[in-house]
């Protein structure tokens, strides 16, 4: 069973990969990591790097006890290089928030992704500037612990607003993996 932060990743992937194509067609999957320690070299440039860095779990009083609502910090960063890479880099960030905007929830993956700043850093040695750009966006999703020998202790559940908390338990639903089976 995967961990929700990884099927988060993941998804945000697969989205990203589905639509960055179309503002510039050197972004394929192959220029999209979940991982931030990926190397990069300039003829693979520009990339995309998913991680996360983050994640608090917020107090629910009214909430089932072992019902944990978290809120992930998930960071998307785009590395350009070149004379252009301000611009490469802007237009994708551009691409990035709109295509998360599209569907905040990841195919009903987490209760909802929001943009809350965006860092730029320029760097490079010689006649090549490198900037990176990270966008970082708020996830919001619940979990609950599973106690099932040999599995992990985590189900990811998810329900809408204001249909959460203990009286409204019934209306949560499991969180599927790409597969779709059940974790």
């Amino acid at each position: 069973m995967k961990h929700p932060r990884t099927l988060i990743r993941e998804a945000v992937a697969a989205q990203l990969s589905a639509n960055l194509q179309k503002v510039d067609p050197r972004i394929t999957a192959s220029r999209i990591s979940i991982h931030r320690s990926t190397p990069l070299f300039a003829g693979k440039l520009p990339a995309i790097l998913i991680y996360t860095r983050d994640e608090r779990i917020e107090e629910q009083p009214n909430a089932d006890p072992g019902l944990r609502y978290r809120k992930l910090e998930l960071s998307v960063e785009i590395i350009a290089s070149g004379d252009a890479a301000a611009e490469e880099a802007d237009v994708l960030a551009q691409a990035v928030e709109a295509t998360l905007d599209l569907d905040e929830t990841l195919g009903l993956l987490v209760e909802g992704t929001r943009l809350t700043r965006t860092e730029v850093d320029q760097g490079g040695e010689g006649d090549t500037p490198v900037l990176a750009a990270r966008l970082s966006f708020e996830v919001s999703y619940w979990t609950r612990p599973v106690v099932d020998e040999g599995e992990l202790p985590l189900q990811v559940l998810y329900s809408w607003a204001p249909r959460i908390g203990i009286p409204h338990e019934p209306d949560y639903q499991p969180l599927l993996d790409p597969a779709g089976a059940t974790p």
